[in-house]
């Protein structure tokens, strides 16, 4: 669902988040293969690091499998790294713990292409990296408003996690483009 109240002012940012807004529908519109490529690179590209995400989606299969667990791989070293480096106070270890599992089961669904699996799993990794970096949860009030402040981009990130989770089920291909952008994004920051 388009929501068509922006949470930044800067002109800048505004475009970043009216683009997110307008290519989040036709990607998850289109059952159009070549259209969803295109979509999910441009999403990439406001979310993440602009201009790497086609190596993931463009290719033979043999080399794109090969990229697409290598970026599996850096996303899952850097997550690793920033909850490592998250401090908790005791109360949270457990919750850090948990997120470590969830970590593991994300990365074992993927790997396996139970995209809709995964889809739930990531998540709960994004939920959890919010409640460990920031103390407070997607599904705080305020908190959409808030993670934009401290950086648009991060902010269209939790908007597009938050439209992951109430899409429903989709077919295979296209949770697994929606994912790749959502890693893709996290392993970029």
């Amino acid at each position: 669902m388009v929501n068509s109240v922006y949470a930044v002012e800067d002109p800048a940012d505004l475009d970043v988040e009216k683009a997110a807004f307008e290519i989040w529908p036709l990607l998850a519109g289109t059952d159009n293969a070549l259209l969803r490529r295109e979509y999910a690179a441009a999403l990439a590209d406001i979310i993440g690091a602009p201009g790497e995400f086609h190596k993931y989606v463009r290719g033979n299969a043999g080399d794109l499998s090969a990229r697409r667990a290598r970026l599996i791989e850096v996303f899952r070293e850097n997550f690793l790294l920033l909850i490592g480096k998250t401090w908790v106070d005791r109360r949270d270890e457990r919750r850090k713990a948990s997120t470590l599992d969830t970590l593991d089961a994300f990365t074992a669904a993927f790997g396996t292409g139970e995209y809709g699996r995964a889809m739930e799993r990531f998540a709960s990794l994004a939920a959890d990296l919010a409640l460990l970096l920031f103390g407070e949860s997607p599904e705080d009030p305020g908190f959409m408003d808030y993670v934009f402040r401290i950086d648009p981009r991060l902010g269209v990130f939790y908007w597009y996690v938050a439209q992951l989770a109430v899409q429903g089920p989709v077919d295979p291909d296209l949770a697994q483009l929606q994912l790749l952008v959502a890693v893709y994004s996290l392993a970029s920051f």
